[in-house]
């Protein structure tokens, strides 16, 4: 993982020179990026830019994005990205457009158990869309004190013939690149509801806060630690498998159908952690009772600890 300045610079590296611009004119800020906004097809090129270095520099735990959903979390990356590179200049002040930023609020997404859960980064790109922001002390929503830069225009006073309030994705950027974020997490959560797919999406961000233990839910860190140790746990298969061949046929089918599972994102953290110490003692029990059974082979009984 690189560090936040190596992060940026490799950005600026690869954007073009009118983009890199635009950046230098909001230099006041730390990593800066474009303020006042710059526009939505700027907005789409930035986007895709940081997520190809942020997943460069910053690659996902191998097994924590399944193979099947890998082309949806890099396309939702790419457009919550896009969704807060344009929420950042228009509705915030100019020194909230740098990097930092966009990651403090990619990280305020959570995946819920159910389609009603709503996280904190939900609630703010839906103040834009309904005009309403939801008061934790009162319980309740209130009119969204947001005003649009470029225009004054305000999400509460955008009052429909329906009556709801808000910005629509044709009248807002934000909400645009939010509402197509939206597609491809129902698309997921519809084929797949236990999957963290917000977990997945975020995971990259990590590299550009300081305080990388609060970038995560305790959920969220439980499945980050259960990949790396399923990791762990397949490559000390790998090795004793290649150095000690002291598994048989159906040792090694138990074996790898308990990886598979363990690596299944589809399934709760809790599920797959009940089965970790099983695989364990697969892996290490079969090698060391057959070590000790052929003491003469030149193998440590006790290399595994």
């Amino acid at each position: 993982m690189k560090s936040k300045d190596d992060i940026y610079k490799a950005f600026l590296d690869e954007i073009d020179e009118d983009l890199r611009s635009m950046c230098e004119m909001n230099g006041k800020v730390g990593r800066p990026l474009p303020c006042p906004y710059c526009g939505e097809k700027n907005v789409e090129r930035l986007a895709k830019t940081l997520v190809a270095v942020l997943e460069d520099r910053s690659p996902d735990i191998p097994g924590l994005v399944p193979e099947q959903y890998r082309a949806d979390v890099h396309e939702a990356r790419e457009l919550l990205t896009a969704a807060t590179l344009a929420l950042l200049p228009l509705y915030f002040p100019p020194h909230n457009s740098c990097i930092e930023s966009v990651a403090t609020v990619v990280s305020m997404f959570r995946h819920g158990r159910n389609a009603g859960f709503k996280s904190a980064g939900v609630l703010l790109f839906e103040e834009v869309a309904t005009g309403m922001k939801y008061s934790v002390k009162k319980d309740a929503y209130v009119p969204s004190l947001f005003v649009r830069h470029i225009d004054g225009g305000k999400p509460y006073g955008r009052l429909h013939r329906d009556g709801s309030r808000g910005f629509t994705a044709d009248e807002d950027d934000a909400v645009m690149f939010y509402k197509r974020y939206l597609k491809v997490q129902r698309r997921v959560f519809d084929a797949s509801p236990r999957f963290n797919f917000e977990l997945c999406v975020k995971r990259p961000f990590e590299a550009l806060l300081d305080e990388r233990h609060t970038f995560y839910y305790m959920e969220e860190k439980m499945e980050i630690d259960l990949a790396t140790k399923v990791r762990k746990l397949q490559d000390r298969y790998t090795l004793n498998f290649a150095q000690a061949k002291g598994y048989d046929l159906l040792d090694r089918l138990m074996i790898e159908a308990l990886l598979a599972y363990l690596r299944d994102g589809t399934v709760s953290v809790a599920a797959r952690e009940s089965y970790l110490s099983q695989a364990e003692r697969l892996i290490d029990g079969t090698v060391k009772l057959s070590c000790a059974a052929n003491p003469d082979e030149g193998t440590d009984v006790d290399r595994i600890s």
